[in-house]
């Protein structure tokens, strides 16, 4: 449109500059001002009113081009708006039509379509569905064990080895801890059985020499045969000293085997506690590295995965059912002389449910309603901007040809 404006504000330029200042012809193109010339422009002034003539002064020139262009403008706006509007209007009446052709077209061709369309619905249905649902893993874990799928079975399987092998570890531990304590009571007691075969061996020691003595001055003073009295205090010296050394070399036996049973029992705990050690930092290892705290969690993490990926796999392969179907029903469709069939693969609904198909018949002809009402609006605007540029050109008719072949080159003929 700078064309127009440049077309408008050229002409008046040249017709006003053209004018006779002080008897001297201007270039066109070029202004001057009251301070060149002001007797000559006086002077002119004063013969045109005495002619009866009024000269229109260049602000109202320039507003009266200015109002033209204006509607100039509004007539190649609204053609360019009427284009597109007839353009979406026909379309929309291509749309009405198809959906005329669809519904005479013969049963048994309309089952086909119909199959094909109840086929595309199912896919659409469980690719939403799929895409819909919640998942039990989040994006971060699916892509972390996705780095670790191939190891991730045989990890499963260690892992689950070492937490059984720890619980073992765990009870072995137990029961050694046991067996250890019950030795050193073991030995805690032979020790006071020692004790007390001591204790048995000082008394009957102080018990024989007491009634020595007594028999050995009881014998002496008055003269008694004490024999057997010595004979029985011998004998039962040598039973308790047989006694004592019997238990003796039992308790010595015993504490011999216990000390045995310690050592080793000590021996094996400290290789469980080693084991159980290196077992535990290989769980904590395993459990770090997965972001887990136990095997049981890292199963169902696995299971999620699988599961996610099974459903990523039936999605990928029902994107290429679904393109399959699609064109299958475009080319079905074409066989039947439709405008737009592939405007059907984003509404196969509307084939299968006729309420569906009178919702999109109600929607296309308000949208129909609707262009034809803009269209109509924008007739009446480049109406009146015809009507008002034609009225200038009457008043103008020195500017007609420069406007009308302006307006040609948008395709707007007057």
């Amino acid at each position: 449109m700078g064309l127009l404006k440049r077309l408008f504000t050229g002409t008046t330029r040249q017709k006003y500059s053209a004018m006779p200042f002080g008897g001297e012809e201007t270039v066109a193109g070029e202004q001057f001002s009251m301070e060149e010339n002001p007797v000559a422009e006086n002077s002119k002034v004063k013969d045109d009113l005495v002619k009866g003539e009024r000269v229109p002064s260049r602000g109202a020139v320039d507003k009266q081009a200015s109002t033209v262009m204006e509607h100039c403008e509004q007539i190649i706006e609204s053609t360019n708006r009427l284009e597109e509007l007839k353009f979406e209007y026909q379309a929309v009446t291509s749309y009405l039509t198809d959906m005329q052709k669809v519904e005479l077209i013969q049963k048994s061709d309309r089952e086909f379509i119909n199959d094909l369309a109840r086929k595309i619905v199912t896919i659409t249905r469980e690719r939403s569905r799929y895409q819909s649902e919640n998942k039990n893993i989040s994006e971060s874990q699916f892509k972390y064990l996705a780095k670790f799928e191939d190891d991730l079975p045989g990890e499963m399987r260690r892992l689950k080895d070492n937490e059984a092998y720890a619980n073992s570890i765990k009870n072995d531990m137990q029961y050694l801890e046991g067996e250890k304590g019950a030795l050193f009571f073991r030995q805690e007691e032979t020790e006071k059985k020692q004790a007390y075969l001591k204790g048995i061996g000082t008394t009957t020691s102080a018990m024989v020499i007491i009634l020595f003595v007594i028999f050995a001055v009881v014998g002496n003073h008055f003269k008694a045969n004490l024999e057997v009295p010595f004979i029985l205090t011998i004998m039962m010296a040598l039973v308790s000293a047989a006694y004592i050394f019997i238990k003796a070399r039992e308790n010595q036996k015993d504490k011999k085997v216990t000390d045995l049973k310690l050592n080793r029992a000590i021996q094996l705990l400290n290789k469980v506690k080693i084991k159980y050690i290196n077992n535990t930092n290989a769980l904590d290892y395993a459990y770090q590295k997965y972001m887990i705290n136990s095997y049981a969690e890292l199963a169902y993490l696995w299971e999620q995965y699988e599961k996610v990926k099974e459903e990523e796999r039936k999605f990928n392969n029902s994107t290429g059912q679904l393109e399959f179907y699609n064109r299958e029903l475009v080319k079905e469709l074409k066989n039947h002389s439709l405008t737009d069939p592939n405007i059907w693969v984003h509404q196969v609904v509307a084939l299968l449910d006729n309420k569906e198909m009178v919702e999109v018949r109600h929607r296309l002809n308000i949208r129909r309603q609707k262009l034809r009402d803009q269209i109509d609006y924008n007739n009446e605007i480049k109406e009146k901007s015809i009507e008002e540029v034609n009225k200038f050109l009457n008043q103008k008719p020195e500017q007609k040809e420069g406007i009308v072949k302006q307006l040609e080159s948008y395709g707007i003929y007057l």
